[in-house]
């Protein structure tokens, strides 16, 4: 999933991603192909490929810390943490993009003021959202077209045709 991103950035050309791993299962392992067996109880890091440099971190609980580790980067992507993340993505003043197919601008509607879908992942979908979330990233990196903006976005739903389902982010009532 979120590994396959990786490679799908650098291989569009990314110049640097940072990359906050967590903790390897042994179901992570069965879960995620690009990972080997022995990685499995061990921490997720990745290394520098070709020319584009791989900034690799283990994830940590420290706020400042993380902050810290995510300064300058062009936008944020979470799939765990999605809480934390958000928060210092809109200090940071940079996008955000959540487990679901769309974008958070610092200047529009915040991640916070909306109801979050609950998202069923299976290794099918988690793949399919990443791998669309790549093209989303590229579309915010090159202004060559709009990226999917809030309260607009996308989820995987492999019972629906054509596999996208579109929804309307609900704002939270105050």
């Amino acid at each position: 999933g979120s590994r396959m991103m990786m490679e799908l950035l650098w291989r569009i050309g990314v110049g640097c991603i940072k990359y906050i791993g967590d903790f390897i299962t042994p179901v992570d392992v069965q879960l995620d192909v690009s990972l080997k067996p022995l990685d499995a109880n061990d921490y997720d890091v990745v290394h520098s490929i070709g020319e584009t440099t791989i900034l690799s971190y283990l994830y940590t609980n420290d706020y400042k810390e993380m902050k810290k580790q995510l300064r300058g980067v062009d936008a944020i992507v979470a799939h765990k943490h999605i809480d934390l993340s958000a928060k210092i993505a809109e200090e940071l003043g940079v996008p955000f993009i959540p487990n679901i197919i769309t974008t958070f601008l610092p200047d529009d509607i915040s991640f916070f003021e909306v109801e979050m879908p609950k998202v069923e992942l299976n290794p099918l979908s988690y793949s399919l959202t990443c791998s669309i979330q790549a093209c989303e990233i590229l579309k915010l990196l090159t202004g060559y077209d709009m990226p999917i903006l809030a309260p607009d976005a996308y989820v995987v739903d492999l019972r629906h045709k054509g596999y996208l389902k579109k929804i309307k982010l609900r704002l939270k009532l105050k």
